[in-house]
Protein backbone atom coordinates (compact mmCIF):
# COMPACT_ATOMS: atom_id res chain seq x y z
CA UNK A 1 0.00 0.00 0.00
CA UNK A 2 2.82 2.29 0.88
CA UNK A 3 4.46 1.57 -2.46
CA UNK A 4 1.32 2.53 -4.39
CA UNK A 5 1.08 5.80 -2.49
CA UNK A 6 4.74 6.58 -3.22
CA UNK A 7 4.29 5.78 -6.94
CA UNK A 8 1.24 8.09 -7.18
CA UNK A 9 3.12 10.89 -5.41
CA UNK A 10 6.09 10.50 -7.73
CA UNK A 11 3.85 10.62 -10.87
CA UNK A 12 2.18 13.83 -9.70
CA UNK A 13 5.53 15.50 -9.00
CA UNK A 14 6.88 14.50 -12.40
CA UNK A 15 3.77 15.93 -14.10
CA UNK A 16 4.13 19.23 -12.25
CA UNK A 17 7.82 19.37 -12.94
CA UNK A 18 7.27 18.67 -16.64
CA UNK A 19 5.29 21.94 -16.97
CA UNK A 20 8.25 23.92 -15.78
CA UNK A 21 10.83 21.78 -17.59
CA UNK A 22 9.06 21.80 -21.00
CA UNK A 23 7.30 25.11 -21.78
CA UNK A 24 6.58 24.01 -25.36
CA UNK A 25 4.08 21.40 -24.11
CA UNK A 26 2.38 24.04 -21.99
CA UNK A 27 2.17 26.40 -24.98
CA UNK A 28 0.81 23.61 -27.19
CA UNK A 29 -1.84 22.78 -24.58
CA UNK A 30 -2.90 26.44 -24.35
CA UNK A 31 -3.18 26.71 -28.15
CA UNK A 32 -5.14 23.42 -28.31
CA UNK A 33 -7.45 24.73 -25.59
CA UNK A 34 -8.21 27.96 -27.47
CA UNK A 35 -8.73 26.06 -30.74
CA UNK A 36 -11.13 23.75 -28.95
CA UNK A 37 -12.98 26.73 -27.41
CA UNK A 38 -13.17 28.45 -30.82
CA UNK A 39 -14.38 25.26 -32.55
CA UNK A 40 -16.98 24.59 -29.86
CA UNK A 41 -18.06 28.25 -29.88
CA UNK A 42 -18.28 28.49 -33.67
CA UNK A 43 -19.89 25.13 -34.56
CA UNK A 44 -21.39 23.51 -31.46
CA UNK A 45 -22.32 26.29 -29.00
CA UNK A 46 -25.59 27.22 -30.72
CA UNK A 47 -26.68 23.60 -30.96
CA UNK A 48 -25.72 22.92 -27.36
CA UNK A 49 -27.52 26.03 -26.06
CA UNK A 50 -30.59 25.27 -28.24
CA UNK A 51 -30.62 21.71 -26.94
CA UNK A 52 -30.26 22.91 -23.35
CA UNK A 53 -33.02 25.52 -23.84
CA UNK A 54 -35.33 22.91 -25.41
CA UNK A 55 -34.52 20.54 -22.58
CA UNK A 56 -35.24 23.30 -20.05
CA UNK A 57 -38.50 24.14 -21.85
CA UNK A 58 -39.53 20.47 -21.94
CA UNK A 59 -38.74 20.13 -18.22
CA UNK A 60 -40.72 23.30 -17.46
CA UNK A 61 -43.68 22.02 -19.48
CA UNK A 62 -43.49 18.63 -17.79
CA UNK A 63 -43.42 20.29 -14.38
CA UNK A 64 -46.37 22.50 -15.34
CA UNK A 65 -48.31 19.45 -16.57
CA UNK A 66 -47.42 17.57 -13.41
CA UNK A 67 -48.62 20.51 -11.29
CA UNK A 68 -51.84 20.71 -13.32
CA UNK A 69 -52.39 16.95 -12.96
CA UNK A 70 -51.65 17.15 -9.25
CA UNK A 71 -54.17 20.00 -8.89
CA UNK A 72 -56.74 18.04 -10.93
CA UNK A 73 -56.12 14.92 -8.84
CA UNK A 74 -56.54 16.95 -5.65
CA UNK A 75 -59.74 18.48 -7.03
CA UNK A 76 -61.06 15.02 -7.96
CA UNK A 77 -60.11 13.70 -4.54
CA UNK A 78 -61.93 16.57 -2.82
CA UNK A 79 -64.95 16.00 -5.07
CA UNK A 80 -64.87 12.27 -4.29
CA UNK A 81 -64.69 12.98 -0.57
CA UNK A 82 -67.58 15.46 -0.77
CA UNK A 83 -69.61 13.00 -2.90
CA UNK A 84 -68.87 10.24 -0.38
CA UNK A 85 -69.97 12.48 2.51
CA UNK A 86 -73.12 13.46 0.60
CA UNK A 87 -73.95 9.79 -0.10
CA UNK A 88 -73.22 8.93 3.52
CA UNK A 89 -75.63 11.66 4.69
CA UNK A 90 -78.24 10.61 2.13
CA UNK A 91 -77.93 7.00 3.31
CA UNK A 92 -78.32 8.09 6.93
CA UNK A 93 -81.43 10.14 6.08
CA UNK A 94 -82.89 7.27 4.05
CA UNK A 95 -82.22 4.87 6.93
CA UNK A 96 -83.95 7.24 9.37
CA UNK A 97 -86.90 7.64 7.00
CA UNK A 98 -87.26 3.88 6.54
CA UNK A 99 -86.97 3.32 10.28
CA UNK A 100 -89.72 5.88 10.93
CA UNK A 101 -91.90 4.29 8.27
CA UNK A 102 -91.30 0.87 9.80
CA UNK A 103 -92.29 2.16 13.25
CA UNK A 104 -95.35 3.83 11.73
CA UNK A 105 -96.35 0.58 10.00
CA UNK A 106 -95.72 -1.32 13.22
CA UNK A 107 -97.95 1.05 15.16
CA UNK A 108 -100.58 0.83 12.44
CA UNK A 109 -100.46 -2.98 12.52
CA UNK A 110 -100.74 -2.98 16.32
CA UNK A 111 -103.67 -0.55 16.17
CA UNK A 112 -105.38 -2.66 13.50
CA UNK A 113 -104.79 -5.83 15.50
CA UNK A 114 -106.20 -4.21 18.65
CA UNK A 115 -109.23 -2.96 16.73
CA UNK A 116 -109.75 -6.40 15.17
CA UNK A 117 -109.42 -8.06 18.59
CA UNK A 118 -111.88 -5.58 20.07
CA UNK A 119 -114.31 -6.17 17.19
CA UNK A 120 -114.00 -9.94 17.58
CA UNK A 121 -114.46 -9.63 21.35
CA UNK A 122 -117.60 -7.54 20.84
CA UNK A 123 -118.85 -10.04 18.25
CA UNK A 124 -118.16 -12.94 20.62
CA UNK A 125 -119.92 -11.04 23.42
CA UNK A 126 -122.94 -10.50 21.15
CA UNK A 127 -122.85 -14.16 20.11
CA UNK A 128 -122.75 -15.25 23.76
CA UNK A 129 -125.63 -12.91 24.65
CA UNK A 130 -127.58 -14.28 21.68
CA UNK A 131 -126.83 -17.86 22.75
CA UNK A 132 -127.90 -17.04 26.31
CA UNK A 133 -131.12 -15.44 25.06
CA UNK A 134 -131.68 -18.44 22.78
CA UNK A 135 -131.04 -20.82 25.68
CA UNK A 136 -133.45 -18.82 27.86
CA UNK A 137 -136.04 -19.04 25.11
CA UNK A 138 -135.43 -22.78 24.85
CA UNK A 139 -135.75 -23.13 28.62
CA UNK A 140 -138.96 -21.11 28.61
CA UNK A 141 -140.24 -23.22 25.75
CA UNK A 142 -139.29 -26.39 27.65
CA UNK A 143 -140.96 -25.06 30.79
CA UNK A 144 -144.10 -24.29 28.80
CA UNK A 145 -144.04 -27.77 27.29
CA UNK A 146 -143.55 -29.30 30.73
CA UNK A 147 -146.35 -27.16 32.14
CA UNK A 148 -148.68 -28.10 29.29
CA UNK A 149 -147.77 -31.76 29.60
CA UNK A 150 -148.31 -31.59 33.34
CA UNK A 151 -151.58 -29.77 32.93
CA UNK A 152 -152.66 -32.36 30.41
CA UNK A 153 -151.93 -35.23 32.77
CA UNK A 154 -153.51 -33.38 35.69
CA UNK A 155 -156.63 -32.79 33.75
CA UNK A 156 -156.75 -36.43 32.74
CA UNK A 157 -156.43 -37.75 36.24
CA UNK A 158 -158.15 -35.23 38.45
CA UNK A 159 -156.38 -36.39 41.50
CA UNK A 160 -155.52 -34.62 44.70
CA UNK A 161 -152.74 -32.04 45.04
CA UNK A 162 -150.03 -34.34 46.44
CA UNK A 163 -150.49 -36.58 43.43
CA UNK A 164 -150.23 -33.51 41.21
CA UNK A 165 -146.86 -32.65 42.80
CA UNK A 166 -145.56 -36.19 42.19
CA UNK A 167 -146.60 -36.02 38.55
CA UNK A 168 -144.88 -32.62 38.04
CA UNK A 169 -141.69 -33.92 39.67
CA UNK A 170 -141.81 -37.01 37.47
CA UNK A 171 -142.23 -34.94 34.29
CA UNK A 172 -139.38 -32.57 35.23
CA UNK A 173 -137.16 -35.56 35.98
CA UNK A 174 -137.98 -37.04 32.56
CA UNK A 175 -137.19 -33.78 30.74
CA UNK A 176 -133.91 -33.08 32.50
CA UNK A 177 -132.42 -36.48 31.68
Amino acid sequence: MKEIFQDATRAIQEGLNSIFNRPDIVLLNIIAFFVLVFFVRKFLWVKITDFLEQRQLALTESLAKADAERARAKELQEKSVSDYEAMKEETRLLKEKLTLEAYKQQEELITNAKNEAKRRFEQAKKDIEYEIAQANEDIKQSIKEVAFAAAEKIVKREIDESLHQDIIDEIIAERTK
